[in-house]
């Protein structure tokens, strides 16, 4: 193969990990369906918090072995094998094939564990259209999605729609359900979100562990209330296995079976849509080669694009190009925007922090009001290398007109590190702060 630095070298892959999905790793384990492809656990236990020892390479193939000879040993039922004599792992060396097998986020937290038992058990104890009318009533939210039908009615869930509804779900349950089966709910929830970081350490991985033992220790309540008899569940079962799998193997997040479904879709599904559905696949190739020529060009603009910029200040804030309100009188922002004594604070704002600024706050009797502030916020490896923004909206009421109904005041809420901020009590010194203006520490005056 040709390395990183260009020369040809011989390489001898190991079998490190192995990402499928359950039927094919209990088939590539030679074990039955009704157990686990990693540990020895009896098919009736897998619900239980109590680890349990992990197959072993040789004794499985000498079991295996026995039973091809015609023997029986008890090892053969006992954990479950099946007869699978001559797996493709047999002789790999350096290969481990129980410890490759990799989480799952899509299939056994998104799709498993939160939809097709968590969701369900809620449902069940809240009933239909008491849960869809929770969701119906959360209240709407700059980065988080409403679900204003419910979600009763939707037949097919995406990846997105899951943790779409996992950002409101504790939200929804919160005063329906006792403490108990909230605590179940939330470190459920909490696993989930620990699970998906794309870099750990040894405080991240002890708060995924006490989230799963915290789940073990309140799941009773689940069977107390009759929603379910056990927890003999393989997706339940298969989180004891994820600390370990993230420390021999990296982050779960690399081994997500969302990421090769998505290739499908752009690599599979648009190539073919693109061609003129005869002799599609020498066009595919071709469509392929100009998209990958495509990206590395995109590539490199971008990497010089950052490199131009980097000896710059980034911007911490952004506004719309164009005000929502343009013109707004001084009496309109106390009345209307419920910025009380606005031109006081305003100039006091102003002497405070430019003395030396020739602007007299009293000689303008006009604004600019924009309704939103996008602040970028801080990277955070954990989640993902991507910058984030958070959108602070802030509109006054709307009067009903003919038939369209009014509209109440939306204020976000946002909080202020005052820690760097001069020293400057701003609650004190700008009361309209809680009426939904909101100032930045990034933001720059310029003179007039």
């Amino acid at each position: 193969m040709v390395c990183a630095d260009g020369f040809i070298r011989r390489v001898h892959p190991i079998l490190a990990a192995y990402v499928v999905d359950f039927p094919e790793q209990c088939l590539v384990a030679c074990c039955k369906e009704n157990r686990c492809p990693q540990c020895v656990v009896h098919r009736n236990e897998r619900g239980a918090s109590t680890p349990c020892p992990l197959r072993d390479v040789k004794e499985t193939l000498s079991t295996l072995d026995e039973h091809q000879r015609g023997k029986k040993p008890p090892e053969f039922e006992e954990e479950g094998l099946r007869a699978v004599y001559n797996p493709f792992w047999r002789d790999l060396p350096y290969t481990n094939i129980f410890a490759c097998f990799t989480p799952d986020l899509l299939h056994q937290l998104h799709q498993g564990v939160f939809k097709d038992h968590l969701v369900k058990w809620c449902e069940a104890l809240l009933g239909e259209d008491e849960f869809d009318a929770r969701f119906k009533a959360m209240h709407a939210h700059a980065g988080l999605r409403h679900f204003k039908k419910g979600i009763s009615a939707v037949s097919q869930w995406t990846g997105t729609e899951h943790k779409e509804m996992q950002h409101v779900f504790m939200g929804v349950l919160a005063g329906a359900v006792n403490a108990q089966v909230l605590t179940v709910v939330k470190s459920l929830i909490d696993f989930i979100y620990y699970a998906q970081f794309q870099s750990h350490t040894t405080r991240t991985l002890d708060a995924l562990q006490y989230s799963l033992d915290t789940f073990h220790a309140n799941k009773s309540i689940i069977v107390t209330l009759g929603i379910r008899e056990h927890f003999n569940i393989p997706k339940i079962h298969s989180l004891q296995h994820y600390v370990s799998a993230i420390r021999s193997l990296g982050s779960a997040d690399g081994y997500n079976t969302e990421a090769p479904e998505r290739l499908h879709i752009d690599f599979a599904k648009k190539a073919y849509r693109s061609s003129n559905k005869r002799d599609y696949t020498s066009q595919m190739t071709v469509w392929l080669q100009r998209q990958e020529a495509f990206a590395l060009r995109q590539s490199y603009l971008d990497w010089l694009d950052h490199k131009l910029t980097s000896a710059f200040p980034s911007v911490t804030y952004s506004i719309p190009k164009a005000a929502l309100f343009p013109d707004v009188t001084v009496a309109q922002l106390e009345t209307i925007h419920g910025a009380i004594n606005f031109l006081p604070v305003f100039a006091h704002f102003i002497q405070k922090f430019f003395p030396r600024c020739s602007l007299d706050p009293s000689r303008h009797d006009r604004f600019v009001v924009y309704k939103q502030l996008s602040i970028q916020l801080a990277r955070n490896h954990f989640i993902s290398d991507k910058a984030r923004t958070c959108c602070i909206h802030a509109t006054p009421a709307t009067l009903a007109r003919g038939r369209s109904p009014g509209v109440p005041a939306h204020f976000d809420t946002a909080l202020i590190n005052t820690e760097n901020l001069l020293a400057y009590k701003v609650r004190d010194s700008f009361p309209c702060l809680n009426q939904g203006f909101i100032i930045h520490q990034g933001t720059k005056f310029q003179r007039t």
